[in-house]
């Protein structure tokens, strides 16, 4: 008889402190804090990050743009030019990362009697220049005309690697322009270092 009471007794017992537990709510909002921080901190640094390549890459493609624009205008270029614009990367790409680099490389190149894309000249700054790939303008011009490729590379870092881990970013994109005052742009007093022919047109 006294094992059956002692029996009902801790289950009343046990009973009370389940009621009781249910009850308390103290440290319930601090509980939910905790567990909630590191979703609420990973969605924070993901935004953040969104915004900075987000800001990096327009900036740099408006470097691109603004940058072969203004080649174009010019009836002439030399190699000086081609670092004077590489060097106007710094005020017009602010970014997020002090040791950025940025590498470019300007082309020019015509179009023959037949339509052949031939590349004229070729200059680059910040990094060792490449044959580039002229098969891609193919279309884009008639016979004697010629369009200026300007190709650009932009390695960053983002502030937030120490968060994920990432390794360094490459942006790179390639923009082409028309000449603006003459048809063929020179490069050091040449208008094509490859091909001295390339606007010839034989008679029909």
């Amino acid at each position: 008889m006294q094992t059956v009471v002692a029996h009902r007794w801790h289950l009343s017992f046990l009973r009370v402190l389940i009621r009781r537990f249910a009850r308390n709510r103290r440290g319930v909002a601090a509980m939910e804090f905790v567990l909630l921080l590191p979703v609420m901190m990973l969605l924070a640094f993901g935004l953040a990050e969104v915004y900075v390549d987000h800001a990096t890459e327009d900036q740099f493609l408006r470097y691109v743009h603004q940058s072969g624009d203004i080649l174009a205008r010019e009836p002439t270029l030399t190699t000086a030019s081609i670092t004077s614009i590489l060097n106007t990367a710094d005020q017009m790409i602010k970014g997020f990362d002090a040791s950025r680099t940025v590498d470019i490389q300007v082309s020019s190149i015509g179009f023959k009697a037949d339509g052949t894309p031939v590349l004229l000249w070729t200059r680059a700054a910040g990094a060792t220049a490449v044959t580039p790939d002229v098969s891609d303008v193919a279309g884009m011009g008639l016979p004697t005309d010629t369009v200026l490729r300007f190709e650009a590379h932009l390695h960053y870092t983002s502030p937030f690697n120490y968060v994920w881990a990432s390794t360094a970013r490459t942006l790179s994109s390639v923009a082409y322009f028309r000449p603006r005052e003459t048809r063929a742009i020179a490069m050091d007093g040449a208008v094509s270092e490859y091909d001295p022919n390339w606007d010839y047109i034989p008679p029909a």
